[in-house]
């Protein structure tokens, strides 16, 4: 199976217009007349280091509003020179404005805004003579719009928390506006150590539940404190329940489990210890959005009559435990309207039933764990990838509210090279074309600059923001301005991996190892020389220097780990020695704490062992 896909040699042309799949747009791209008389109209904000406009806040202004007006003020400033006036509307009306949220001003400009069909996060952008309004929801709308101005009108980027393009522009203009857009996902999730800046977040419009976003950015999807996933321990723990009540905990084998079970779901019992615990936790953190009611990170499913009799009936492991979670969310729906219940679609539950169908304010949480992810999810060849995309589609016809944790890492080798940067837009476009509304990416969430962290938290980003959005120009955009003259070398080196990957139809899971036929000896030698040659083209500018050599450590680990089943094997052999020092120079200053999910790098340990297998003499 090959990703047909055509490549675009680097650097790529900017596009100047980006499609959107799933985004509610109310633009009409004008006529080449059409076009020339609009041009007559432009707006000039801003020109020759002078400006006639101020930007006009709610004299009540919630946070995420005021915060709206101070980041358009502060990035025209970085783009002009010039910083705008920023009030509030109990200030007499002076055209031209840039009208932000729902003033009084809009009364005066007779116009009427809906903000009952923006939801949270949706905004209009319209120009209403020579002023400028941008009006959003409920709490994250209107600051979204502001970032929307700042990007596609003017070609603001946020690619890291410490890097950013913010073009200079003499004058700054704006064609006419009249646009409305809301996003397709209500959850959007770059779930990466790298992401969680809130400021990022905000500007790149992802309400992450682990990203620190304050009030400031409009606040997040919050899950309520304790209840993110995997709580049925949480909820019935067997430690205060099991020894007098084994009947509430899975039956396997024939015999109740304490230790690695599961709850017996269609156990009356177990349904109102489950709802009232959930009850007093929605009660304690009232503000959280979804609570999660779901299996515990492991198999063991209840084997008793009455849960398998359910399972039978409806084809599926998950029928007794969507009883339970529509039983639970049912008593929350009474109390709290305005709360969801989510719960796992996941390795022995993820099979949709065929009749059983979750209540309207139940989130099916689809998970794609065991696939293939150097290819796209649809068009691969591996059986696990079709399966899951048949119980996608199945999921797709009977969920209310669908969302899907998928998986972007190498989880037993956090650096080791991992061919899925083409991947994420193709699958995250397949989820929206099933009717997916949230999509959580776990990527490396526990250390900083695990293999090209950054560059795919910026993808992903982009993806679940602009789902059409295309893929090379992300990629070069961010290498362009991350890298700098390392630029070409790093996309050589990027497509050269992915290339083999697909040529060769090698599947990749999360759990890869060094040795496995996505890597070969050649293909990192030839790795090797073109991190070499980004590094050389970086030499005299510090900064940049570092983030190459930090991106670089991907490359050292695979050859110094496949060295160290091979110690004798060349070009290897030699490469790991020359590859040593470097390596281990740079993991504590990329700040790097673990080299896989469940284990705190021990350096010391770690250098000791690897010198001692190389052959290496310290």
């Amino acid at each position: 199976m090959l990703h047909n896909k055509q490549r675009i040699p680097y650097p790529l042309p900017r596009l100047t217009h980006v499609g959107y799949i799933g985004l509610m747009l109310m633009a009409i791209w004008p006529s080449a007349g059409l076009a020339e008389q609009e041009a007559e109209q432009e707006l000039v904000l801003v020109a020759s280091g002078k400006s006639p406009y101020r930007i006009v806040i709610p004299q009540d202004a919630i946070p995420s509003v005021r915060y709206a007006g101070e980041e358009l003020q502060r990035f025209i400033a970085e783009m002009t020179g010039v910083t705008l006036p920023l009030v509030t509307d109990d200030q007499p009306r002076l055209e031209p404005e840039i009208v932000l949220g729902s003033t009084s001003r809009l009364a005066a400009m007779e116009l009427a805004v809906d903000a009952a069909s923006l939801g949270m996060e949706g905004y209009v952008l319209k120009t209403v003579g020579p002023n400028v309004v941008i009006v959003g929801g409920r709490p994250r709308g209107t600051l979204y719009g502001v970032y929307d101005l700042l990007e596609e009108k003017w070609g603001c980027r946020w690619f890291t928390p410490d890097c950013s393009r913010i073009p200079k522009h003499d004058p700054l203009t704006l064609p006419p506006l009249d646009e409305k857009k809301i996003p397709v996902l209500e959850y959007r999730e770059p779930f990466t150590c790298d992401c969680f800046d809130g400021d990022w977040c905000a500007r790149n419009r992802m309400n992450s539940s682990a990203g620190r976003l304050e009030d400031r950015h409009g606040g997040k999807v919050r899950f309520g404190s304790g209840f993110f996933v995997h709580t049925f321990e949480r909820l019935v723990p067997p430690d205060k329940y099991f020894d007098e009540h084994p009947e509430y905990f899975s039956l396997v084998k024939g015999k109740r489990l304490k230790e690695h079970s599961q709850l017996c779901c269609t156990n009356e019992d177990v349904i109102r210890l489950c709802t009232e615990g959930l009850l007093r936790a929605i009660e304690s953190d009232p503000d959280a959005f979804v609570w999660s009611v779901s299996q515990n990170d492991w198999f063991n499913y209840c084997e008793c009559e009455r849960c398998q009799a359910l399972a039978k009936a409806e084809g599926t492991q998950m029928a007794p435990v969507l009883q339970l979670v529509n039983r639970v969310a049912e008593a929350v729906a009474e109390r709290y309207p305005d709360k969801a219940i989510e719960t796992l679609a996941y390795q022995w539950t993820r099979k949709p039933p065929k009749t059983l169908r979750p209540r309207p304010n139940v989130i099916i949480r689809l998970c794609s764990i065991e696939c293939c992810f150097s290819h796209p999810l649809e068009t691969c060849d591996l059986p696990a990838n079709q399966a899951f995309v048949q119980d996608l589609q199945g999921w797709a016809k009977v969920a209310n509210r669908l969302w899907v944790w998928d998986y972007v890492t190498d989880f037993h080798h956090y650096l080791l090279p991992f061919p899925n940067q083409r991947v994420r837009n193709d699958n995250i476009r397949l989820f929206i074309r099933n009717n997916v509304r949230g999509i959580f990416e776990q990527d490396t969430y526990n250390t900083p600059n695990s293999e090209l962290a950054a560059l795919g938290g910026y993808m992903t980003a982009k993806f679940l923001w602009y789902p059409d959005y295309d893929e090379d120009t992300a990629m070069n955009e961010f290498l362009e301005a991350y890298y700098g003259p390392g630029a070409a070398s790093i996309r050589k080196y990027i497509d050269r991996l992915h290339d083999h990957a697909e040529q060769q139809n090698v599947h990749c899971s999360i759990w890869v190892p060094p040795t496995h036929a996505h890597l070969t000896d050649e293909l990192l030698a030839e790795a090797n020389d073109l991190w070499q040659s980004a590094e050389q083209a970086v030499a005299d500018q510090p900064e940049l220097l570092k983030r190459v050599r930090i991106g670089r450590l991907s490359v050292d680990y695979a050859i110094l780990e496949r060295a160290r089943t091979a110690p004798n094997k060349e070009p290897l052999a030699s490469l790991a020695k020359q590859r040593f020092g470097p390596f281990l120079q740079m993991i504590p200053v990329a700040k790097i704490t673990r080299l896989r999910e469940w284990n705190t790098l021990d350096l010391d340990e770690y250098r000791q062992g690897l010198a001692k297998a190389l052959g290496i003499a310290e």
